[in-house]
């Protein structure tokens, strides 16, 4: 081994580790375990480790078929699953030829060669070494050389080959066997081709194999004839003046033998396949390339093997390179990290664009991609390293359930579960018969049928959902009546006739929602002022009066007082002529919007982002009343409408700017106005008809014409929506007033 080739690195920080966070991590099957994490944040890695201790537990190479046509690291896994050999993860592993999609390096199955690959001469290349990862006749893994021997005996004298199998290079001798992948050798006509004949069928060409026959055809220098392998010998291919001094003259009739070995350490093996360079040995980074060659010291995505010093474990490991994502690492990088995880050896296989790690999630028996690969679509390769769980399906080990709501519960209230997946104890998906789930609960404050349950009686509980031997509990709150309930809009004035929907907000003593069922909501008048709906649809009496409209909840009741009212608006300089008298004076009378100091609207007034955050607060009836974590480093908790512009933040209705910033003073665009309200109301559906000066380009294309489809936005009569114009506090008022209408 040269000093170039077996290149030792510097000693691994002690802190190595510490630089890794967990994103997530969860069993794929009795003996694997997937895991995804963050390293130096700037790196995401995804890591399957493999224990071949666990009886039910193997790893196996997957192979196109045929052998040329590579295929999605995904898609041979899933082509590999079924019940007994069930595929929980891969990745990708030999390098292979793109021009012709095969495998450049050595591959076998048991015994049985699938492909004779080559060595690079140059340490500038992946494998200048004949290294492999595979596992060996007792079950364990192992990453070591190999030493694979093709040899001729002809007139007593025993030639070593340099390949089997593979295309002829300059100054190559190569034997050729039925399993090529071709039926013809397809050799050029600088060098001669020998055809040896056994007499009996070749069915497979094996390590040990040992072939005898006689020379039936020649193929002389120069000539271009295509030679056909035979089904019962094989093609001796020769080029360069070494080789054709030693079979230049064989004649037909002649007596030639083959017999192809490997080391003991690698015979009768489960598989292995060729890959480099070696990463690591004995713990430490020993990278068998020139490390200073780009193939090594670029940052890219990278694939490798590793295993434990008693070979018992094996490591699957990717890093991503991705723009924005993943910054991918240097070969010198990569040995480094799997040293730092306490791996003993360590191999690396094809990367770039072909690494790719796949996974079954919980749940599932399909294999679907865990990393983020370097392009859009997942490369094809050439062959793939499977991790297998062989466990049988048995009972039921495992549920997950997730409920339809999370909170307190009002005593009479109905919830609902889904089922997410049930696993057995070997982590295979099972079909659920909804019919058999039982739901219990520890005090009987919770009882249930099958998905559904119902609160019974108030205090705390434990809810248990079974089935089998299979069990998930979770945590319950029970009340007879909700800790405050308020009735929104609060206003106190209608007009008489008027149609108004209230709302109530029942919140447990922590503020949050509690669950409870639309028709235990109770909705009542009193006086001589209408008629309510079970729903909360008001229609206010054609006279005026006084009363209040009531609503109920458990054993808890909320008032609010009514005056029908045909008064003139409260906004001197907002008579009933105006464009958008109606629109002010229903925000005006829900206490969403309220005049300046000398009693003016001041409609035509540009809305400032903050002003716009205080009316959103309240129509979206936001609890302003405490502080929370600052969210804006321009909006201080000393700022006016701290505790405004922070709660319509947490709701997510309105963004900063990108660089942390509010901007509160800022004036509120129309296209900024557009993206709050689609987003506020869910909108849905994009107008045919677009505006002229909204072009596709603009950030805002799509909520603009979103709320011209739900008729909030006309534009002008030029046909223009103006996006980037201040919007006035008029024009604000309607949008809003649609909207909330809508």
């Amino acid at each position: 081994m040269t000093a170039v080739a077996a290149t030792l690195l510097w000693t691994v920080p002690g802190n190595a580790s510490a630089n890794q966070n967990t994103v997530k991590s969860y069993p794929v099957s009795s003996g694997v375990n997937y895991s995804q994490y963050t390293h130096t944040g700037t790196n995401y890695i995804n890591h399957l480790s493999v224990n071949l201790g666990d009886p039910y537990t193997k790893l196996s190479v997957g192979l196109p078929s045929p052998l040329a046509k590579t295929q999605a690291t995904t898609a041979l896994a899933n082509r590999d699953s079924k019940d007994g050999n069930r595929v929980v993860g891969a990745i990708n592993a030999s390098f292979f030829d793109m021009n012709n999609g095969l495998p450049m390096y050595l591959i076998s199955q048991g015994n049985n060669v699938v492909n004779g690959g080559v060595i690079s001469e140059s340490s500038n290349n992946y494998v200048s070494q004949p290294i492999a990862f595979g596992v060996t006749k007792d079950g364990r893994a192992e990453i070591d050389h190999f030493n694979f021997n093709v040899r001729i005996d002809y007139k007593g004298t025993n030639h070593l080959m340099t390949g089997i199998n593979r295309q002829r290079q300059n100054d190559e001798t190569i034997i050729f066997t039925p399993q090529n992948i071709d039926k013809y050798t397809n050799s050029n006509q600088y060098g001669i081709e020998i055809v040896i004949d056994t007499g009996q069928p070749i069915a497979n060409t094996q390590y040990g194999q040992k072939l005898s026959g006689k020379v039936v055809k020649v193929r002389g220098y120069g000539s271009k004839e295509l030679v056909e392998i035979p089904k019962t010998g094989f093609v001796l291919s020769v080029h360069g003046a070494k080789g054709l001094e030693k079979f230049k003259n064989m004649q037909v009739g002649e007596d030639v033998s083959l017999a192809l070995s490997i080391d003991d350490k690698w015979m009768d093996s489960e598989f292995m396949l060729a890959s480099g360079p070696m990463l690591l040995k004995d713990g430490k980074p020993n990278i068998t390339m020139n490390t200073s060659n780009w193939r090594a010291s670029t940052r890219t995505a990278r694939t490798a093997i590793a295993i434990s010093k008693d070979k018992k474990q094996v490591h699957l490991v990717t890093v991503d390179n991705r723009s924005g994502y993943s910054n991918g690492m240097s070969l010198t990088q990569f040995a480094n990290y799997l040293a730092a995880q306490g791996y003993d050896r360590a191999l690396n296989f094809d990367g770039g664009g072909s690494t790719a790690m796949g996974v079954r999630n919980p749940g599932s028996n399909t294999v679907v991609l865990a990393n983020r690969t370097t392009n859009s679509a997942e490369r094809r390769v050439s062959a793939i390293i499977e991790a297998i769980s062989t466990g049988p399906v048995s009972d039921p080990a495992q549920i997950s359930v997730s409920r339809n709501q999370i909170g307190t519960m009002l005593v009479g209230s109905k919830g609902s579960l889904k089922v997410n997946y049930v696993l057995d104890a070997y982590y295979n998906p099972l079909k659920v018969d909804n019919s058999l789930i039982q739901v219990t609960s520890e005090k009987g404050g919770v009882t249930g049928t099958g998905l559904t349950y119902t609160a019974m009686k108030a205090g705390e509980d434990r809810v248990s959902v079974q089935y089998g031997n299979a069990t998930q509990s979770f945590p319950i709150t029970v009340v007879d009546a909700p800790a405050k309930l308020t009735i929104v809009p609060s206003t106190t004035k209608v007009k008489p006739g008027a149609n108004v929907t209230y709302k109530a907000n029942a919140t447990d003593a922590q503020g949050k929602p509690i669950i409870y069922s639309p028709e235990q909501l109770k909705w009542s008048v009193t006086g001589d002022i209408g008629t309510i709906t079970q729903s909360g649809s008001f229609k206010a009496a054609n006279k005026a009066g006084k009363g209040s409209v009531n609503v109920t909840l458990g054993s808890k009741t909320t008032t609010i007082p009514i005056v029908l009212s045909d008064d003139t608006p409260a906004f001197s300089d907002i008579p009933s002529t105006y464009a958008y008298y109606t629109e002010i004076s229903f925000l005006k009378d829900l206490g969403y919007i309220q005049g300046d100091l000398d009693g003016k609207f001041n409609p035509g007034k540009t809305l400032s982002r903050e002003h716009a955050a205080v009316i959103l607060s309240r129509v979206f009836n936001l609890d302003t009343s405490k502080s929370s974590t600052q969210q804006f480093k321009d909006v201080p908790n000393s700022h006016r409408y701290y505790n405004e512009i922070n709660a319509i933040a947490n709701a997510s209705l309105v963004g900063g700017k990108g660089d942390g910033t509010f901007d509160p003073a800022g004036k509120l665009t129309r296209a900024q106005m557009a993206a709050i309200l689609v987003k506020a109301y869910n909108l849905k559906g994009e107008a045919t008809k677009k505006f002229k000066d909204v072009p596709a380009s603009h950030w805002a294309y799509t909520h603009v014409h979103i709320l011209a489809n739900n008729k909030i936005t006309t534009g002008n009569e030029k046909g223009n929506f103006e996006p980037n114009k201040p919007v006035n506090r008029a024009q604000f008022s309607a949008f809003l007033y649609r909207s909330i209408n809508k």
